[in-house]
């Protein structure tokens, strides 16, 4: 896959992003990530698909599971569990159910938008800060899209970019090396854009 492709693609994708909602960049790469992993993992559910962050678990999902699946969770990814191995090991359930509101959607069900919203967050491991953050955050992303995603031109565009990519070839989302350098060259170019 080349370089210069993918650039040019995500370089099209922020110019029409860039038209909507100008002030916004940190929604970029979760806009264009989100339209790249449904339309290769959903093509024939990719419309619905595309927003579908907004219906992430509510709390009542985690309420009602028992406490084995939430130290599952937490025990099963090493990160996670030597961030609150503390909590784990004192069984404060309150903590851990609290946090899996905001980290289950994210590590459990793979939301690309979540993921890629707190892509930095992630990449360091800072779970605490995600779920420190994460209602503000997804609050904010709600408010500042919900005015433009009614606006077909936009899904349009979502799809077009993603079809881009993905027509540039392989399995993107199973490969971390081409995600990472599709988020490196989305921030270099976000980056320029503000600067």
């Amino acid at each position: 896959m080349s370089t210069t492709a993918v650039e040019k693609a995500i370089d099209k994708g922020i110019k029409f992003l860039s038209e909507f909602i100008p002030l916004k960049t940190y929604l970029y790469f979760p806009l264009l990530y989100s339209s790249l992993f449904w339309i290769i993992k959903r093509p024939g559910e990719w419309k619905k698909q595309i927003f579908s962050w907004k219906v992430f678990p509510a709390p009542e999902f985690i309420k009602a599971k028992p406490d084995e699946f939430i130290l599952n969770f937490f025990e099963e990814n090493q990160g996670l569990y030597k961030t609150y191995e503390a909590e784990i090991k004192d069984r404060e359930m309150e903590t851990l159910r609290e946090a899996a509101d905001c980290l289950y959607p994210i590590l459990g069900l793979e939301d690309p938008f979540l993921s890629a919203l707190f892509a930095q967050e992630l990449e360091a491991e800072d779970f605490r800060k995600i779920v420190e953050e994460f209602n503000e955050r997804v609050s904010q992303a709600l408010n500042d899209i919900e005015a433009v995603e009614e606006e077909p031109r936009l899904l349009k565009a979502l799809k077009a970019f993603a079809d881009e990519i993905a027509s540039l070839g392989g399995d993107l989302i199973s490969q971390d090396k081409i995600l990472k350098m599709f988020a490196d060259l989305l921030k270099k170019k976000t980056k320029k854009k503000d600067d």
